[in-house]
């Protein structure tokens, strides 16, 4: 899905979400079923978001560093589910945490829509 044909309230309900981290996120078999959930996302690195793992009836692979460390993983957000990102990373098993990059629903604003909201462009400005 093309994020430019989202309502003006829902791209504003991503950038609030930390363009959409905070909702969390599916990662996807190769079938696009759910295997495994990602919550409590933490800033980890610069680029890098460290999740909560918790694998999806008995997909208990994903908790392994093997699963992780080569591949890109599809990752699907739980609060806008059109929404599908290729996304790669690492898992720590001391932690049940996985660190991964490029999790994110990229939104654009144009101008017009700046001038409708600006006290919200602040606001997210002078944070």
């Amino acid at each position: 899905m093309d994020p430019t044909q989202l309502t003006f309230s829902d791209r504003f309900a991503i950038v609030d979400a930390n363009y959409g981290r905070e909702f969390g996120w599916h990662v996807l078999s190769d079938s696009d079923e759910p295997i495994a959930t990602l919550t409590d996302p933490q800033f980890a690195d610069m680029f890098w978001t460290a999740y909560t793992l918790t694998p999806v009836d008995g997909h208990a692979v994903t908790q392994s560093e093997g699963f992780w460390h080569p591949d890109c993983h599809r990752i699907r957000n739980l609060g806008f589910p059109n929404f599908i990102v290729d996304t790669f990373g690492h898992y720590d098993p001391e932690t049940n945490r996985v660190t991964i990059r490029f999790d994110y629903i990229n939104v654009d604003f144009t101008w017009p829509d700046r001038f409708l909201a600006p006290l919200w462009f602040l606001r997210r400005w002078f944070k």
